[in-house]
C-alpha cells in the first residue's frame, strides 16, 4: 500500500509537472505565433502599398486644400514661383510651346530658351538643372518647364537623342547629340550676364570646371503598373545631369557616380549669382557646319517685360463739375463770337 500511495504521488507530481512545461512553452509560443501574425500583416500592408499608384492619392490622405492656412502657403508659394518665372520677356523670334511663357524654341537660330531661378549655390551636385518641385538641393538651376517638354523642343530642332547609361552587363555611358548650355541673367543693375553653363560646374577632385559638353541622352518612359499611365523619366528631376542617371535627358558622356558619398562635382559658388536670380538657360544643339554653335547668345534674348502704361489718376467730384463748368463757359464764349 505504502509503494502504491507512492507510486500515485509520484505520477500526479510529474502530471502536474507537464502540465507546467506545457504552460511555460504555451506562453513562450504564443508571442512566436503573434510576431509571425504581424510580420505577416506587415508584409501584407507593404504589398498593398506598393501595388497603390505613385499618381492616386489614398483615401486616407489628407487634402490640403481644406485647411485655408496650407491654402495661402502654396498661392504665396505660387505667387513667388510666378514672380521669378516672368522677370524677363520672350526671347524675340521664339516661339512658346508652353502653356506658360517659360519654354520657347527658335527654329531659324537652333536654339531652346528655359526659363528658372539659381536655387543652390554650394553643395555636391547630381543635376546642373532640374523641373521646380523636384531635386532643387542638389541642382543649381530650378527650371520652370518639364523636362519632357525641353526633349520635345529639342527634337523640333532637329536634334538626334542618344541612350541613357547602362549599367548591365558592363558599363556603357551615355550617348546622343552634343548640346552646349549657356546661362543668360541680369544683374541688380539691369546689365546683362551670359556664362557657359559648366563654369558653375566644379570637379570636386580636379577643381577644374565641367570639360565635356553634355549630351542628349533622352531619358526613357515607364509605365504605371497600377493605372497604367506612362511617365517620362526626367520629369522626376533629371533634366540636365553631372552624374550619370537612366532616367537624365541631358547627361555627361563620361562615369560620374551617383552615390551620394562618391559625387563627382561641386557648385562653384563664387560664380554664381544669388539664390533665386531669375536665369535664362539657352541650349545650343551641336549641328555640324554650323558657324555660331559655340557662340554665346548676346542681349537680345533676355528683354525686360514691358511696363504698362500708367493710368491718370481718377478726379474727384469737385474737379470733374469744376471741369464741366468750364466746357460750359467754353461753349458759350464760342457760341457769342459765331
Amino acid at each position: 500500500m505504502a509503494g502504491g500511495a507512492v507510486t500515485k504521488i509520484n505520477r500526479a507530481g510529474w502530471v502536474a509537472l507537464l502540465l507546467v512545461h506545457i504552460a511555460l512553452a504555451g506562453s513562450a509560443w504564443m508571442p512566436a505565433v503573434e510576431a509571425q501574425d504581424d510580420t505577416a500583416k506587415t508584409e501584407q500592408a507593404a504589398e498593398s502599398q506598393d501595388q497603390r499608384s505613385l499618381g492616386v492619392a489614398s483615401p486616407d490622405d489628407p487634402d490640403p486644400y481644406d485647411d485655408a492656412a496650407i491654402q495661402a502657403e502654396l498661392e504665396e508659394w505660387d505667387r513667388q514661383m510666378r514672380a521669378m518665372a516672368d522677370k524677363y520677356a520672350a526671347p524675340p523670334g521664339a516661339k512658346q510651346i508652353t502653356k506658360l511663357p517659360d519654354l520657347w524654341i527658335d527654329p531659324k537660330a537652333k536654339r531652346v530658351y528655359i526659363d528658372g531661378y539659381v536655387t543652390m549655390r554650394k553643395g555636391a551636385l547630381e543635376m546642373f538643372a532640374c523641373p521646380v518641385g523636384t531635386k532643387e538641393h542638389e541642382s543649381i538651376v530650378a527650371a520652370f518647364a518639364k523636362s519632357k517638354e525641353v526633349h520635345a523642343g529639342l527634337l523640333a530642332l532637329g536634334t538626334k537623342s542618344g541612350t541613357p547609361v547602362s549599367y548591365d552587363p558592363e558599363f556603357k555611358p551615355p550617348t546622343g547629340q552634343p548640346v552646349a548650355v549657356w546661362v543668360t541673367w541680369r544683374d541688380e543693375d539691369g546689365k546683362f550676364k551670359v556664362v557657359d553653363a559648366r563654369t558653375w560646374v566644379q570637379n570636386n577632385e580636379t577643381k577644374k570646371p565641367l570639360a565635356e559638353q553634355w549630351v542628349f541622352a533622352g531619358s526613357q518612359l515607364w509605365t504605371d503598373p497600377v493605372d497604367k499611365v506612362t511617365h517620362y523619366s526626367a520629369d522626376s528631376g533629371d533634366m540636365i545631369c553631372v552624374s550619370n542617371f537612366s532616367s537624365a535627358m541631358l547627361d555627361v558622356p563620361f562615369s560620374s557616380s551617383a552615390q551620394a558619398g562618391n559625387l563627382l562635382f561641386l557648385a562653384h559658388t563664387e560664380r554664381i549669382p544669388e539664390q533665386a536670380t531669375p536665369v535664362r538657360l539657352v541650349l545650343v544643339p551641336q549641328f555640324e557646319n554650323d558657324p555660331t554653335a559655340t557662340t554665346p547668345p548676346d542681349e537680345s534674348i533676355l528683354p525686360m517685360p514691358q511696363k504698362a502704361a500708367e493710368k491718370p489718376a481718377e478726379k474727384s467730384d469737385a474737379e470733374k463739375t469744376g471741369d464741366a463748368k468750364a466746357k460750359l463757359d467754353t461753349s458759350k464764349k464760342a457760341t457769342g463770337t459765331r
